[in-house]
């Protein structure tokens, strides 16, 4: 009788051997909403910028915690397994200002940065100590709390930008697989745990 074949070979989402993967918090609905306000006001306050500006949908809105990059499937099970321990209660976390990274000289990024307390600090740390259990190399960049809201073409200039919201609560933690395309890349949710309330 022959073996039955890897379920990873045969699910189109992980067919390719070296997927893109990285950890995420997802925002709640009510923060989803806010968020999105947020992308309002500040197309509102930048009205001159749009043709420089690439909105991340609101659907793909998250916090990175930790990039993997290339993933095996033993890799993938790995975090599959592990997301539930991962998955303790958060408060909501404040928000310190919107960001232009890495600077106004040389904009990529338009964010809005959120405090790294220290339950998100303690979560970001596991994420990397299981990364190194499951053979990533260490990331060697201090993690940097956010939220990407729009990708920005060089030389977009943008204005003052208005005040951010409060906090930002986040409900869910993902094990997300990036795909590089165009006009921009797609997230894919391989598996996720709802946070502890």
């Amino acid at each position: 009788m022959e073996n039955e074949p890897d379920p990873f070979l045969r699910d189109p989402i992980l067919r390719q051997a070296d997927a893109r993967c990285f950890l995420a918090l997802l925002p709640d609905a009510a923060s989803r909403t806010t968020l999105q306000r947020c992308r309002d006001a500040l197309g509102r306050a930048n009205s001159g910028a749009p043709r420089g500006m690439r909105w991340v949908e609101p659907g793909a809105l998250h916090l990175t915690l930790r990039f993997l990059g290339a993933s095996g499937s033993a890799q993938i099970d790995y975090f599959k397994h592990m997301l539930p321990a991962l998955a303790r209660a958060l408060p909501a976390i404040n928000a310190r200002r919107y960001g232009i990274w890495p600077n106004r000289a040389r904009p990529r990024m338009l964010v809005l940065e959120l405090e790294a307390e220290a339950l998100l600090s303690q979560l970001a740390g596991e994420c990397e100590m299981h990364a190194r259990k499951a053979d990533f190399a260490p990331e060697t960049r201090e993690f940097r709390a956010h939220v990407t809201l729009a990708r920005l073409r060089p030389g977009c200039a943008l204005g003052i930008l208005p005040t951010p919201p409060s906090a930002i609560t986040f409900d869910t933690i993902a094990l997300m697989r990036s795909t590089l395309a165009q006009p921009a890349a797609t997230y894919t949710e391989l598996a996720r745990a709802e946070l502890d309330r």
